[in-house]
């Protein structure tokens, strides 16, 4: 597995309130883009990449969704609490989509409109679905996909980290196959490049470092009105 993790604050934002995670033993991947309260959103996505990180254990491979769970429940409950002892960050949260690989298996763990993508033979497929009024808009039959990403709603979250006790996870799994590409992203990027031009621009560079950098220019260039964030992971089932 070859992986590349690149976040940017783009050009219009103060300071970065995404957040990642790489650890290569546990074969975890994490994004998370915080918001809410004066110092809200940096804290509640290190927060939740600090407990997911040391709390995501599982005995065996089949336990991976219930240890998934665990983990992102117990981020939950850390962003909670803390949001209800300071006021400061009274109403802060984050988005999470968290990835873990194991032999040809990819398990998925989501909650907000941070994304992951999955690039097999040419196409790209959007594995994760937004938990936004937009997206509800759109599954109701209320509005279609071309306008969702322009949809005044498009960014008021049906769910988030720290909003409830407890938290509603979506869990996803997926075979995997050598040379896909899976793509991890915050709304930084995917509010600015559509699904075909991540697809143009992975495919268009040699290496998952390069492609990486060409999505967060691509974002930046279109605007960079948001913090950036993009974990690329490229599948080769004979390493590690």
């Amino acid at each position: 597995m070859k992986v590349v993790g690149l976040t940017d604050i783009g050009l219009k934002r103060k300071r970065n309130e995404d957040g990642y995670l790489i650890d290569n033993n546990k074969n975890l991947f994490v994004v998370c883009d915080g918001m809410g309260g004066h110092k809200g959103g940096n804290v509640a996505s290190k927060l939740a990449l600090d407990v997911i990180h040391a709390s995501f254990a599982p005995e065996q491979p089949e336990k991976i969704p219930e240890a998934l769970s665990n983990s992102i429940q117990a981020a939950n409950e850390a962003i909670w609490e803390r949001s209800h002892k300071d006021i400061n960050l009274h109403d802060m949260g984050t988005t999470v989509t968290a990835a873990v690989c194991y032999g040809n298996q990819l398990f998925v763990a989501h909650v907000g409109d941070s994304s992951l993508y999955l690039i097999r033979n040419h196409s790209i497929r959007k594995v994760t679905v937004d938990h936004t009024i937009a997206q509800q808009m759109l599954n109701n039959g209320l509005i279609q996909e071309k306008d969702k990403r322009n949809n005044p709603y498009n960014h008021i979250l049906t769910r988030a980290l720290g909003a409830d006790r407890p938290v509603f996870i979506d869990f996803y799994s997926e075979k995997i196959q050598e040379k896909d590409c899976i793509i991890l992203c915050t709304d930084g990027l995917t509010d600015l490049v559509d699904d075909q031009e991540i697809l143009q621009t992975i495919t268009n560079e040699q290496n998952i470092e390069a492609a990486a950098r060409a999505l967060i220019d691509t974002a930046l260039k279109k605007g960079g009105h948001d913090n950036i964030t993009v974990i690329l992971l490229l599948v080769e089932l004979g390493g590690k």
